[in-house]
């Protein structure tokens, strides 16, 4: 386990936040990626959502929309003015709102915009916004000079939930399948399967072990351990249904 969760403090000090207001947090990770973070309040409590966009020489990759749709051009004008450049490609790695609601706002702003096909399937059931295009279970895309590649390794938190790796600076965008180091439980699994959820985590640390950076889809992304909560939490979580299950 600790093989496959490198220590993040030799990149911490190299993280720079862009961006500080109580809506929007954009935060440097690399010379070329930033994680930026969204927010929703909830019977009075806020709660973050976290996705990445990535700087090429032709335009930005956005790797999920915003969860506050209010932010949408917020996001578009801080990456005009602070790289000069434009969102021309966006990928959502599931159906929720969190990730795939900005899908109509990006296909508007003449984006390129993609999604795993069971996502799009989902979306066109539920009458929501689809991507213009889609993919299947593993797609390598390459837009300017980035290179990375989508996988969908198996039902978690939602049954069409994908990653994204990037091999040349070794991070992992996991989404809302992977919770974060901070998480106290399960969170939403309406649409999850967590009986499947484990064995994709396997997946998951098999073809990632090298991974430098974890990035999970809510809570602080920024320290080591996510795997290892995820792991925690979905093992309480599933003793005490057993438990449930035998009263």
């Amino acid at each position: 386990m600790n093989k496959f969760l490198t220590c993040l403090s030799f990149l911490l000090g190299t993280i720079l936040a862009y961006s500080q207001s109580d809506k929007l947090k954009i935060e440097k990770l690399n010379d070329h990626m930033y994680i930026y973070t969204t927010y929703q309040v909830f019977n009075g409590v806020s709660y973050s959502s976290n996705a990445l966009y990535v700087v090429t020489d032709e335009g930005v990759i956005l790797i999920d929309t915003p969860w506050d749709k209010d932010q949408y051009v917020p996001l578009v004008e801080h990456i005009r003015n602070q790289h000069q450049q434009e969102v021309k490609w966006v990928i959502t790695t599931h159906f929720h709102e969190d990730r795939s609601g900005g899908l109509d706002f990006f296909n508007k702003a003449k984006a390129e915009t993609y999604t795993y096909e069971l996502t799009n399937k989902i979306l066109k059931e539920r009458n929501d916004p689809q991507a213009t295009y889609t993919f299947g279970k593993e797609k390598t895309f390459t837009f300017g000079n980035e290179e990375f590649t989508v996988y969908f390794l198996g039902e978690g938190h939602s049954k069409d939930n994908t990653v994204v790796w990037f091999p040349k600076e070794k991070v992992l965008y996991g989404g809302c399948l992977i919770k974060s180091a901070e998480a106290t439980s399960i969170g939403n699994i309406a649409d999850g399967n967590t009986e499947a959820w484990p064995h994709t985590i396997e997946e998951i640390k098999r073809r990632f072990g090298q991974a430098k950076v974890i990035i999970p889809g809510h809570d602080a992304w920024n320290q080591s351990g996510h795997i290892e909560n995820t792991e925690r939490i979905l093992s309480a979580y599933q003793a005490q249904k057993s438990n449930n299950d035998k009263k």
